[in-house]
């Protein structure tokens, strides 16, 4: 662990049963789990299994849950790590959340890059709090701290919705902050549909599915094929659950995923527009395990944007990559498992 992490993390004080939400970052719960009884909450399958396989401590309790309402255990005090692409609403949900799960006059410790906003969430921290102190800045990045000395008031959760009409079909999508598009349907989505326009394939997996648009479409257009959403986040297979229900697909199903991990089945086809802000070792990790999942004859078909390059990887893999369609932004690359 670099040295000014070391000297920044030490600054928390809190001993006894601790709470940690956000990012799995590794060095900051495995240093914390040294000090104290730590249970570390995840709706993103991914993170839970990197902290579960990386760090094995007896200190340490790792718990995957849909909604951090399940927990109704107390802590004496909790660390909310912000990640880099969640969105104000959803850190402050993050915040009250931990203010909901501590105890009275318990401590709630906040780390943010100082370039992502956090003097303006260390105001928020006062808001929800009533308090809010900084601890210390080190290489741009804020420890802040709030102690709970009042109830934290419930919000209202938010959630939001759009339709779109699609070659003379409506589709209705609820969404919710933490996910991605959650207004409209996004251009590189819209671009990999409109060039996946005589799908005959039977079993199709949508992967990395946010709210379910990519499969709930293909579903709808393909009543006979099956449909399977792949999503590491719980909160995005339960929108797309409801988005499923919402549209009355009956031919297709969401599950939540680490990877293609839980794909234990083969596809005739697999369609995705991946999370490319992931690092880039996970998207040449999906490409390779995309290949595996697939049938012989098998496509893969991906929505990227134009700044972004699979192609040598694709062409590594399969054996052969193509650029199936091409526009401002974004770009739909096909490859096919001979």
């Amino acid at each position: 662990m670099e040295k000014w992490k070391n000297k920044l993390l030490k600054k928390i004080e809190s001993k006894g049963k601790m709470l940690f939400l956000g990012k799995a970052d590794l060095d900051t719960i495995g240093l914390l789990s040294e000090q104290n009884q730590m249970t570390a909450l995840f709706n993103k399958l991914n993170e839970k299994n990197l902290v579960e396989n990386s760090i094995q401590k007896e200190n340490l309790k790792v718990l995957f849950v849909k909604d951090f309402s399940e927990i109704k255990e107390e802590f004496d005090s909790a660390v909310v790590f912000h990640e880099d692409f969640m969105g104000t609403k959803e850190t402050n949900d993050f915040l009250r959340t931990a203010g909901k799960k501590i105890k009275k006059q318990g401590k709630i410790y906040f780390i943010c890059k100082t370039s992502r906003g956090a003097k303006n969430f260390s105001k928020n921290m006062k808001e929800i709090f009533g308090n809010t102190e900084t601890i210390s800045v080190k290489n741009g990045v804020r420890l802040i701290k709030a102690v709970k000395e009042k109830k934290i008031k419930e919000t209202k959760k938010e959630t939001a919705s759009f339709e779109f009409l699609f070659r003379n079909k409506k589709y209705f999508f609820q969404t919710s902050f933490g996910v991605f598009s959650k207004k409209k349907i996004d251009t590189g989505t819209k671009m990999l549909l409109e060039n996946l326009s005589e799908v005959k394939e039977k079993k199709i997996l949508d992967f990395g599915c946010g709210t379910g648009i990519i499969g709930i479409v293909l579903a709808k257009e393909n009543p006979k094929a099956r449909v399977v959403l792949l999503d590491s986040n719980a909160k995005a297979v339960l929108l797309a659950e409801k988005n499923i229900e919402k549209n009355k697909i009956k031919n297709a199903q969401a599950v939540v995923s680490d990877g293609l991990e839980n794909a234990k089945e083969k596809f005739d086809l697999i369609a995705s527009n991946p999370p490319t802000h992931e690092k880039r070792s996970f998207l040449e990790n999906f490409i390779y395990k995309a290949k595996k999942a697939l049938k012989k004859n098998g496509r893969l078909v991906i929505v990227l944007n134009k700044a972004v390059f699979l192609e040598k990887e694709m062409q590594e893999f399969f054996g052969n990559c193509k650029v199936y369609a091409e526009g401002k932004e974004h770009k739909v690359l096909e490859a096919v498992k001979k």
